[in-house]
């Protein structure tokens, strides 16, 4: 499932796709080219948010993320129905 949602850092904002969301922590990819990808920042997933992230690693594609506090059940819930 792809989401889409907001990479929030203090330089800059951009639109991502969001793939793979658990509680942990999910891939993204940005259009246009990526964005620098701060080392923390933060993720809204569609109109919900923020949620406080940091970067894994870099991928080709994008970014690996892991959240600072896991996310709760019913965000993933509601975000898989």
């Amino acid at each position: 499932m792809i989401l889409y949602g907001e990479y929030v850092s203090q330089q800059e904002t951009a639109p991502v796709r969001i793939l793979g969301l658990g509680g942990e922590g999910c891939d993204i990819e940005a259009d246009n080219g990526s964005p620098s990808f701060d080392n923390d920042f933060s993720l809204w997933i569609g109109a919900v948010g923020p949620f406080a992230a940091t970067l894994s690693h870099k991928t080709q594609a994008g970014a690996a993320v892991r959240f600072k506090e896991p996310l709760d059940g019913r965000i993933l819930h509601h975000f898989s129905a």
